[in-house]
């Protein structure tokens, strides 16, 4: 694990790529997953790579629906910010800043995507695969990018970089680059935050 952030730093988001292959089953969406397995502690970005076959669905309408959500190898972001409360609105706010996030980077590896929601679509065909939620103390994300379409359900209709000219090798270099996109943008807008005047509050 390549921890990317000072172990002692508690005020910013906590970057971490895992070198070793990991299941994604939905169990990693769960509450502080980055500090049990992983003793990375506070608001966090974690990326590895793996295969996905969620047995926890979360959406309830993949869920009525019947829909597999697997796929044979994707680059994997969970992501988890401590809130008091913590909302589920926020979290899909995360979520689509985190997309935004890897269009840009995409962008310059040479694919051009289109955005609906919560997705990326090349070509008509579906890149990536993600979901927002909440519980009491924190917002969790995960977001999958897939590395091949091999694996994923034919109703998905999906592409992968491998497919789009993308050596799968660079999958570290390419989340990486994504996650610390998105730090940098987190920690902007809270920086942006702490010197902002709120309204109805006069100059002292």
């Amino acid at each position: 694990m390549n921890t990317l952030n000072p172990a002692n730093s508690m005020n910013s988001m906590r970057l971490a790529v895992i070198d070793a292959p990991i299941l994604y089953d939905g169990s990693q969406i769960n509450p502080l997953w980055a500090y049990e397995y992983l003793d990375v502690r506070g608001d966090s970005i974690i990326v590895f790579r793996g295969a996905m076959a969620v047995s926890d669905i979360k959406d309830v309408e993949d869920e009525k629906n019947n829909k597999a959500i697997e796929g044979s190898d994707l680059i994997h972001f969970i992501v988890e910010r401590f809130a008091s409360p913590a909302g589920i609105r926020q979290a899909y706010y995360l979520q689509r800043m985190l997309i935004v996030c890897i269009q840009d980077v995409l962008r310059n590896c040479d694919v051009f995507s289109e955005r609906n929601g919560d997705d990326i679509f090349v070509g008509g065909k579906k890149l990536t695969v993600s979901i927002a939620t909440a519980g009491i103390s924190s917002e969790k994300i995960h977001c999958g990018i897939n590395i091949t379409g091999i694996g994923t359900p034919p109703e998905a209709n999906a592409t992968g970089l491998h497919e789009l000219e993308i050596n799968p090798d660079q999958w570290k270099d390419i989340g990486k680059t994504i996650a610390e996109r998105f730090v940098f943008e987190i920690e902007d807008i809270e920086s942006d935050i702490c010197k902002t005047r709120c309204l109805n509050c006069g100059k002292l």
